[in-house]
């Protein structure tokens, strides 16, 4: 895909992108977040004035400060709790758009990678959003190209296909490499916690990582790999229609 089909792909995904809606969370999120820093100066202030023997020592004033305190910290659990309870019904509701993640992961590892690694991104037309976080999709995708990176020492071409599957029901992203490969047996412990093949020790959480996001988000990830000819990782995610 070039760069003006990749630009397109996400202008258009963005103007359908449910703005009013992200605008209120918006807004929201930070009311409540100034509400906190309010809260931080407010028990500063009385920090220093407990401090302070002038006023320390004057008769009550221990009392009332003690009470404006705790009438603070509740107000700070308050918006914890808040924060807590948003995340949440973010973690529901949340969806993110695969052609402006794609564009942002390719404009990352595209400055950081050595030349002798290539990265082709391709995204369908008309995807719909899918159902799981942004950010998590993102990272998901970083640890692929990371493993399909060193799976080319000598350098190769990773690609990178987004696309609406058969029933329409769920978009496949799928990344490929032309590196080493796997064995079978390493591919029956390839989503175990600390299992890895690489000689230094590092390694054996990303895959996992990867796993229970996309478990979590609903959809399915499947794993194909050719000793000496390369991997094929699909995230099956749920669409939203």
């Amino acid at each position: 895909m070039s760069g003006t089909e990749i630009d397109e792909s996400v202008f258009a995904a963005r103007r359908n992108f449910p703005q009013d809606r992200l605008a209120l969370q918006m807004s929201t999120a930070g009311i409540v977040h100034d509400l906190g820093n309010l809260i931080q100066v407010a028990s500063s202030a009385l920090n220093h004035l407990g401090r302070d023997p002038n006023i320390a020592t004057a008769p009550g004033a221990g009392t009332v400060i003690a009470g404006a305190k705790t009438a603070l910290e509740r107000a700070g659990c308050l918006v914890r709790q808040t924060i807590r309870t948003a995340k949440e019904i973010e973690g529901i509701i949340a969806h993110a758009n695969v052609a402006i993640c794609l564009a942002d992961v390719h404009s990352l590892v595209r400055s950081a990678w050595n030349e002798n690694i290539h990265l082709e991104v391709c995204v369908g037309s008309d995807l719909p959003l899918v159902r799981c976080d942004r950010v998590g999709l993102q990272n998901a995708v970083l640890n692929l190209l990371f493993n399909a990176r060193d799976a080319m020492p000598d350098g190769g071409l990773i690609s990178v296909h987004a696309s609406v599957s058969e029933n329409s029901n769920q978009v496949d992203l799928r990344v490929e490499d032309h590196g080493i490969g796997m064995t079978s047996e390493t591919m029956v412990r390839a989503f175990d916690l600390f299992f890895t093949t690489k000689g230094d020790g590092l390694g054996g959480v990303g895959l996992p990582m990867v796993k229970r996001f996309v478990e979590e988000s609903g959809g399915s990830i499947d794993l194909e790999s050719i000793l000496g000819s390369g991997t094929v990782v699909t995230l099956k995610l749920p669409a939203m229609r």
